[in-house]
This record gives structure tokens, sequence and C-alpha cells, in this order.
């Protein structure tokens, strides 16, 4: 003979069962978490060993030393190798007109009479002078026979870069005589 309670634990058996109570629903749960768990880990691997971005590039400046020794030293290093075309690039847009008005090559108007020989050295020397919009620094340019050339090189902003202006001495016009 059956008990009440025998009854009632075989009546909430059977409900449970017509519910659609599952008996692998803890083993879902716990492949779930397993999931969730391995994912978060994959996550943090890959941001861990991802390379932080680069920092921007701090802006344009004349008074910013390292970037005006860097341009000139750029431009220096172009006409040391003989790379011409790449020193024009480095010109600023009023001195290629001033190129073209006087017809004649970045290399000429550069070297002068020394323009048909090797440049062995270009270096920056210490002196030079800055203002608001422009920095000269003197460049001296060594050549195979010994003898050398000092020419005071402008730098200017253009275009958001630092380009190269002027590389001739401005000579102050004399007074006119009455």
């Amino acid at each position: 003979m059956r008990t009440l309670f025998e009854d009632t634990d075989l009546k909430a058996n059977l409900e449970e069962e017509k519910k659609g109570g599952s008996k692998n629903l803890p083993l879902i749960l716990w492949l779930v978490a397993l999931l969730f768990v391995s994912g978060t880990w994959g996550v943090y691997r890959w941001v861990i060993t991802r390379p932080s971005p680069e920092p921007p590039a701090p802006p344009v400046s004349l008074s910013d030393a390292k970037q005006t020794v860097e341009a000139f030293s750029k431009f220096n290093r172009n006409v040391q190798d003989g790379n011409w075309p790449e020193a024009e690039k480095l010109l600023s847009t009023a001195a290629r007109i001033k190129l073209a008005a006087e017809k004649k090559t970045l290399r000429e108007s550069l070297l002068g009479d020394k323009k048909d020989e090797k440049v062995m050295e270009a270096a920056s020397t210490p002196s030079g002078d800055r203002t608001v919009d422009k920095v000269r620094q003197d460049c001296v340019y060594k050549f195979l026979d010994g003898q050398y050339k000092i020419l005071p090189i402008g730098l200017i902003i253009e275009n958001g870069q630092l380009v190269i202006d002027s590389w001739w001495e401005d000579k102050p016009v004399p007074p006119e005589k009455k």
C-alpha cells in the first residue's frame, strides 16, 4: 500500500517532467559558463599581446629644435648624397618659383661655381637665428678639393610641413646717395 507522501512525490515528479524540465540543464549551464570564461580569457590575451597605438605626431613648429634639426639634416643629407630631386621636394613654393625665374637647377643655385664638384660633407653649423615665422641655419658644404662654402639656409612652415625657403644671403639694399 502506498502512502499519501509517496503519491505526492510521484505526482510532483510527473508534473516536473510535463513542464519540460531537463536533466541536462545544469550541464548546459556549465558549458555556457565555460565558453564565457574562455572567451573572456581570449579577449584578454588579444588585448595584452596587441601593440600599443603610436602616439600622434607633435604639431609642426619652428620653435621645436628637434624638428628643425631633422629638416636641415634631411636637406643636407640629400645634398651630400647628390639626391637633388629629393632635395627639391623639400623646397617651398616661393623657392621653386625663384629657381624657375633664375632658370637654374637647385644644384646650380645652391653651389654656384662649385656646381660640378661633389659635396663630400654637408653639415649645419651652430650659428643661426630664429624668428616667429622663419629659422635660419648656416650650413657648410665641403668639397673634394678641401674648399668649403657656407650658406644660410632658411626654413619655414608651408602647408603644415617644414620646408626650405631660402639659401641665399639677403643683402641689404644700400641707401641711395643724394
